[in-house]
């Protein structure tokens, strides 16, 4: 499946602003043919602009610990809806995201999302690794590691478990979005450029505006006393997700004043020990 050049491109954060290039220009070219042989121009014009908004898409790099904080988040479904960071955005999913819909005889594993957003509705695309879609797309053909994946991902002629999947698609990137904002819980890092595999000099500026989000260490919720941490430390043989939840948070004069607030989830543990969760996302007929 690798390109015939053996250039193949990395699924890494310095090689994003590279793979959403290639994307791009796969789609145009694919969108180009369509044009020229087809009467449905009205469909193509807005495939056209969403490649275009990929072409300028925000890219963002998950940790493999941030996305399972994510995918639990969007399974409980009691958090902010924040509205999309950008118009348009590319996230990839460190390790890749488990999606079992085994109910209707689907299982992948989905490694990032293309969002969009057009009318003041949100679309969220998925993107596979699978070695399948990518010979299907051309994808392999130019050395992609990832591409969008065809349809929903699900049955074609199912349109109860594709509605179902598109649904998770956007809970899985809001609760990121939702995620994302809360600084004592998720760091925000530029991306670097790689040493082991690198790319020309003059992808450097746009390297350095992926925005990588990983997990800040946590032995209690934040806010709250660090007083027993070197307890916790010696107790704690693993990391383990308390769930986020809604309070009425006392302010104003005299605290005499209620508003509802969301006190956010978080990983609480050693750094250094695993994070136990389940981190698949299941889908049901809805």
């Amino acid at each position: 499946m690798g390109h015939r050049n053996g250039k193949r491109l990395r699924l890494i954060p310095s090689h994003l602003p590279l793979i959403r290039d290639k994307i791009v220009e796969k789609q145009r070219k694919r969108l180009k043919r369509q044009h020229d042989a087809t009467q449905y121009r009205e469909a193509l014009a807005a495939a056209w602009d969403e490649a275009d908004q990929m072409a300028t898409a925000q890219l963002w790099w998950i940790s493999r610990d941030m996305a399972k904080l994510a995918a639990d988040t969007a399974a409980v479904g009691d958090y902010p809806k924040n509205h999309p960071p950008a118009a348009s955005g590319v996230m990839i999913i460190d390790g890749g995201l488990p999606v079992d819909a085994s109910p209707v005889g689907f299982k992948t594993n989905i490694d990032g999302f293309f969002w969009v957003v057009s009318g003041g509705e949100t679309t969220v695309y998925p993107m596979t690794d699978d070695p399948e879609t990518l010979e299907k797309t051309g994808a392999a053909d130019v050395g992609l590691p990832v591409d969008l994946m065809i349809g929903s991902g699900a049955l074609a002629d199912d349109a109860d478990t594709n509605a179902a999947l598109l649904h998770a698609w956007v809970d899985f990137a809001q609760a990121v979005w939702a995620l994302s904002e809360e600084t004592r819980i998720c760091q925000a890092k530029p991306g670097e450029p790689s040493a082991v595999h690198p790319l020309p000099s003059r992808f450097d500026p746009e390297i350095r505006k992926v925005k990588m989000l990983v997990l800040r260490e946590n032995l209690h919720r934040p806010g709250e006393s660090a007083d027993d941490d070197g307890r916790v430390r010696r107790e704690y043989s693993h990391r383990f997700i308390v769930r986020g939840f809604w309070r009425d948070q006392a302010y104003g004069p005299n605290h005499s004043l209620r508003r509802r607030q969301w006190i956010p989830p978080f990983v609480k543990g050693p750094a250094d020990k695993p994070l136990v969760c389940k981190e698949t996302v299941r889908i049901w007929r809805r």
